[in-house]
């Protein structure tokens, strides 16, 4: 396979009623593969999708028996496209919270040569929070979680650590520890943790997130402490090879 090829991998759960129309935005791209990862979905998302789509290459469904967490199931896919030969993996949510367009600027930066890891990155400042109707709670709690990161990988450049659009280089993919990363709703953090820790360069492009009737499962103030504790678990293992 070719440099530069792309497959775009997509966590699905809960996600029955967005699902297409995420789908609609990704198939208009120049990506070369769109892989929908079920992750033992209650709504069953993804077979939902698929009886709505044509059959093509270009679209891979895959089903999880149990449930991964995001990160779990994100890493699945990760592991299907780099064992096809895919150059750059990326993440993309599946809930209709992000724009294409900043998924093409991720892209673009992955092409450099010189660049292996890519985030996206909200401004996380009062007025540009409130302009896209970010709920107060998460911007505290992102804001908060962002300083920490920054603490604990002494990355003091970081943005928005709980931003779920990046993507990677198979290569350096292939090079990390998945047994050390966590799963659940902390895989963003812990991935980048692990960047840094290998001396990784973080590259992050601004990137909004639409704000709409969501369904997530995640409640910032009961991931703030044991998220502190997850980051204290890394500070510690910060010397570990």
């Amino acid at each position: 396979m070719s440099k530069n090829k792309t497959c775009v991998i997509l966590p699905c759960y809960k996600v029955k009623h967005k699902i297409y129309q995420v789908y609609k935005k990704l198939i208009k791209l120049k990506i070369d593969k769109l892989i929908f990862v079920d992750d033992c979905c209650p709504e069953n998302s993804v077979r939902y999708l698929k009886s709505k789509v044509r059959e093509q290459k270009k679209i891979q469904f895959v089903y999880l028996n149990e449930n991964n967490g995001v990160g779990g199931a994100t890493l699945k896919g990760f592991n299907i496209a780099k064992n096809q030969g895919f150059d750059i993996l990326l993440k993309f949510d599946a809930d209709n919270q992000h724009r294409t367009i900043d998924l093409k600027k991720i892209i673009k930066t992955l092409k450099n040569d010189k660049v292996l890891f890519c985030k996206g990155f909200r401004k996380l400042n009062l007025s540009s929070s409130r302009k896209r109707k970010m709920p107060f709670i998460r911007i505290f709690g992102t804001n908060a979680l962002t300083i920490i990161s920054r603490l604990t990988t002494q990355n003091y450049y970081l943005k928005d650590v709980t931003n779920g659009l990046f993507g990677l280089k198979s290569n350096i993919f292939s090079k990390l520890n998945l047994k050390k990363i966590k799963k659940n709703y902390f895989f963003e953090q812990d991935l980048i943790f692990q960047l840094c820790k290998k001396k990784i360069k973080i590259y992050q492009v601004n990137s909004e997130v639409l704000y709409q009737n969501e369904t997530s499962s995640l409640r910032i103030l009961k991931i703030i402490i044991p998220f502190t504790a997850y980051h204290l678990q890394n500070i510690f293992s910060r010397n570990e090879h």
